[in-house]
């Protein structure tokens, strides 16, 4: 794939490739719902990636970007694939590419745009940049929503990259909100054992397949900057943080370094924010990030995916890239044959498999092995299977194969696993007890194995003729 160095090259591959109005600017709008509402307006219609200018209290160039990976279209050209390519032929491509990628470690470089601007001491001031207050009931302004949290094991020296959602609390303090069992929070706790604060950097702005390596489910000791460089096809440029030593984009947009405290040290109060699963759940003390210096290009373009209601609406990223691969793989590794794809509905709370079923109870195989994937503290909910002329990232397609071709009594079956703290279905008891315990559906929507050949016949076109016919009529007909 051709490679980004930057968010701005991706920007503007965008308009080259699909047209002007691809990235659309909208000035004068407020950080205060303003920007988070037209956000989800526009994400839900699959509209334009959004840069956000004259920002109603800051200076033309202090820029928000948000629904850049909005579209099918949008997330393709980010991975260097064709962007008329189908949903799942992305999520194939990708799949395919990921097992052939060779890690490429990032190289080090004197230094970059981020340097342009540094800020230290008194000029530190997060409230400089427009973070927006992207919901009604938000307990702040969240600058991190599309961030990379940087540390460094004090053992190893592995640099471990994620996302966690970040909250301005102050001019020099950032909250960030990190689970107990994710990498960087491990890290953290080595240095607070030891009675040290542990350093950190924060990005808030770099190119598309940056960001997307930054929370996959990456193992302990490999960095996201090697998965990156694999995916790009050429390494990282970082450069070496002033404070703090550690790796940051030499071409990010925005980034800040400082020091985290134990939270018995200090801590900030953090949230309430409208979480990715549409509701308002976790608020408590969380980590404190003092922030000692900023670094940023001239014009700034701060990167934001907020949260939305996880309905079919893509939200930030049309192409569930990581549930869908991982759970594709995961169903070949387990020796499930003959996966025609795999999609991932409502932020992965609704995992659809597509299969060519060749033996009776293939179907349950592929349920059961797909919960196999499901990570500790995940949300998944609903596993279905369908058969192969059901296209699983078409959700009329899929409702039409469970209402049809399934009987509730013989094609649902009903398992408990764990969950997460922001679930919204957790009751206030099991909450109170740490009780994370969820059920999950598994269901087969698939014709049933023993006489699929007899099966009614259905009355749809097929995908070959409707090709046909749209490449026909595709001047005068939208097809």
């Amino acid at each position: 794939m051709s490679a980004f160095r930057d968010l701005r090259a991706y920007l503007d591959r965008l308009v080259r490739e699909l047209g002007e109005g691809e990235v659309r600017t909208i000035e004068g709008a407020n950080w205060d719902l303003e920007i988070g509402c037209i956000t989800e307006m526009m994400a839900e219609k699959e509209g334009p990636a959004l840069l956000f200018d004259n920002i109603v209290g800051y200076p033309k160039g202090y820029r928000v970007l948000s629904n850049f990976m909005g579209t099918a279209a949008r997330t393709a050209i980010a991975f260097g694939l064709p962007p008329d390519l189908p949903k799942v032929e992305i999520v194939r491509a990708y799949k395919d590419r990921s097992k052939q990628l060779k890690l490429i470690p990032p190289v080090e470089i004197a230094t970059g745009p981020v340097m342009e601007n540094v800020l230290e001491g008194d000029a530190v001031d997060l409230t400089r940049f427009p973070a927006p207050r992207w919901h009604e009931h938000d307990g702040g302004r969240y600058i991190g929503t599309a961030d990379m949290v940087i540390t460094r094991d004090p053992d190893t020296g592995w640099v471990n990259v994620g996302t966690h959602r970040g909250c301005i609390q102050s001019k020099d303090r950032l909250s960030l909100w990190l689970l107990g069992d994710r990498h960087n929070r491990m890290i953290a706790s080595k240095y607070w054992s030891r009675g040290e604060p542990c350093p950190i950097a924060v990005v808030f702005g770099c190119d598309p397949v940056l960001w997307t390596a930054a929370p996959s489910p990456t193992p302990p000791g490999v960095s996201e900057y090697d998965v990156a460089g694999a995916l790009r096809g050429e390494p990282v440029e970082v450069i070496r943080a002033p404070e703090t030593g550690l790796p940051i984009p030499a071409y990010a947009e925005i980034v800040v370094e400082g020091e985290m405290p134990p939270i018995e040290e200090e801590s900030a109060m953090e949230g309430p924010f409208g979480e990715w699963p549409g509701y308002y759940t976790h608020t408590g003390p969380e980590t404190v990030v003092r922030v000692k210096r900023i670094m940023h290009r001239n014009n700034p373009i701060l990167m934001g995916a907020p949260p939305m209601i996880p309905t079919t609406t893509p939200g930030y990223q049309a192409v569930p890239l990581a549930a869908a691969v991982a759970t594709w793989e995961h169903l070949e590794n387990a020796g499930v044959p003959n996966i025609r794809g795999v999609w991932a509905f409502a932020r992965n709370l609704m995992i659809v498999v597509s299969l060519e079923q060749r033996y009776e109870g293939q179907a349950m195989q592929a349920l059961l092995a797909a919960t196999g994937r499901r990570r500790i503290g995940g949300m998944e909910r609903y596993f279905v299977v369908v058969d192969e002329d059901i296209d699983p990232s078409d959700l009329n397609q899929v409702l039409w194969a469970m209402c049809t071709r399934t009987d509730p009594a013989e094609s649902i079956q009903i398992l408990r696993t764990r969950t997460t703290d922001i679930d919204p279905r957790l009751s206030p008891q099991k909450r109170a007890a740490k009780d994370f315990s969820m059920g999950i559906m598994l269901i087969d929507a698939c014709k049933p194995y023993g006489w699929k050949d007899e099966y009614a016949r259905s009355n749809r076109f097929d995908d070959a003729y409707r090709a046909e016919l749209r490449e026909r009529w595709k001047s005068k007909l939208a097809l």
